[in-house]
């Protein structure tokens, strides 16, 4: 009989007035690869409680040899209610975990084309991205098509990571 053992390590950063999740880490082998995930929207995911993303994305990273995770969003607010100064505090936040990681894999989703603020958010942290020269990927399906959050139905279970298409930083 042979029993496996594991600790996954979690840290959340939040405001003060816990109204905005800036971050989600989880480590499980600080000895591989780390990895910075951008999406959308700060999920359900806290210290104890794991969302469906947040379950796929670190089995998904786990199946490619990574042993960590930050979880970063272009909108922090957990109530909806994105402002100037959650905005900038992000982009701070950004700044500084990029710098610890050794890939950066922006999972926006594909919808986000017709999301203005939400364009211009990812062009903001692309520009960090690109100026902190950072090795970007993104998840690309079996048919090739690119761009995908991890809950789409046809990359949630396994994930394949090329190099992004990117955007003209305006």
């Amino acid at each position: 009989m042979k029993m496996l053992k594991s600790i996954i390590k979690t840290e959340v950063t939040y405001d003060d007035e816990i109204k905005n999740k800036y971050v989600v880490k989880k480590e499980w082998d600080k000895s591989k690869r780390r990895a910075l995930i951008l999406m959308k929207s700060a999920g359900l995911t806290d210290e104890i409680v794991q969302d469906q993303t947040t379950m796929y994305v670190m089995n998904n990273l786990a199946k490619l040899g990574y042993g960590s995770v930050v979880i970063m969003n272009l909108f922090p607010s957990l109530e909806g209610k994105d402002t100037n100064g959650s905005a900038t505090e992000n982009l701070k936040v950004v700044q500084e975990e990029v710098t610890k990681v050794d890939d950066v894999i922006i999972a926006v989703g594909t919808g986000i084309e017709t999301n203005k603020e939400a364009l211009k958010r990812l062009h903001m942290v692309m520009a960090i991205f690109l100026d902190k020269k950072a090795n970007i990927l993104q998840i690309e399906c079996p048919k090739g098509r690119r761009g995908f959050h991890p809950l789409y139905p046809a990359v949630k279970n396994e994930w394949k990571l090329v190099p992004y298409d990117k955007p003209t930083v305006e």
